[in-house]
């Protein structure tokens, strides 16, 4: 059985204490100078909030902390080095992976009563974990999927913690993916043709421009969209639509006709199909 928890925090960067990543950066062995720089950029600073310039109407000067700059290359630093301890909580069969605040737990076990006190298990200790470091996760946001093959026997499992339960659902967004628990990918693909339809909308509407500067158009709009998770979902037969849609880009861009081959088309542009 394989089971995985995609974990969201709540206010993830806003929930830092400040005095707790000093103490893991030196842990990691951050000294000197460099260390007395992040102690001066995260100490001293203040806050407060304005509601009516006219009326005064103001809060007191506090002082910040906890929480870093969210959307700057420092912060998603400090997080991850924050969250860094994390994954030594991984169990035999268990696996912990993390990219900057998205946090997904997999669970794999060949019998169902050893894989329930597993995920229970690693459960308990990634809340205890986020609880003693000052981190809340958010349950509405949080999903639990049960992974299964056509055959296979579907299992409902309740997750939860001290009563809050974790939603099993039958896919989830994870890093940009929509990960189904099948792994057909078509959710995802789904996504994918609605981007590129809009896509090629606006590829059309531009089309009396140069075959240049349309090319370009491709690779910004309808490429960058395709080849993001490609070697997963790619060789699925559901991606067959997204094929479809591309060739049809391509006629527009050469203005070729509908049932015009693509072939040659593809090779003048020097664009690959989706399939190589």
């Amino acid at each position: 059985m394989v089971g995985a928890i995609f974990c969201d925090l709540h206010k993830a960067f806003d929930c830092i204490n400040h005095a707790v990543l000093l103490e893991k950066m030196k842990f990691y062995g951050v000294s000197g100078n460099f260390y007395s720089l992040v102690k001066s950029y995260l100490d001293g600073r203040y806050q407060k909030v304005i509601i009516s310039y006219n009326n005064g109407i103001e809060s007191t000067w506090e002082k910040i902390k906890q929480g870093v700059p969210q959307g700057s290359i420092l912060g998603s630093i400090f997080f991850l080095i924050y969250i860094n301890g994390l994954p030594k909580l991984a169990l035999t069969g268990t696996k912990i992976l993390l990219y900057t605040y998205d946090t997904c737990i997999i669970v794999t076990s060949p019998n169902l009563e050893n894989y329930e006190k597993q995920i229970n298990k690693i459960f308990r200790d990634i809340n205890y974990w986020f609880k003693f470091n000052h981190l809340v996760l958010n349950y509405n946001e949080t999903h639990y999927l049960q992974f299964n093959t056509k055959n296979s026997r579907k299992y409902v499992l309740k997750l939860n913690y001290q009563g809050n339960y974790v939603k099993s659902s039958p896919h989830t967004k994870f890093l940009g993916l929509i990960i189904d628990d099948s792994l057909l990918w078509k959710a995802h693909i789904d996504q994918m043709m609605s981007k590129l339809n809009t896509a090629c909308f606006v590829i059309r509407t531009l089309q009396a421009m140069s075959t240049e500067t349309l090319r370009m158009v491709y690779f910004a709009y309808v490429h960058s969209v395709m080849s993001y998770g490609i070697i997963l979902g790619g060789n699925q037969p559901y991606s067959e639509k997204i094929f479809k849609i591309q060739k049809r880009v391509i006629r527009i861009i050469t203005n070729s006709r509908m049932r015009d081959s693509c072939r040659g088309l593809f090779q003048r542009l020097e664009i690959l199909p989706l399939y190589s």
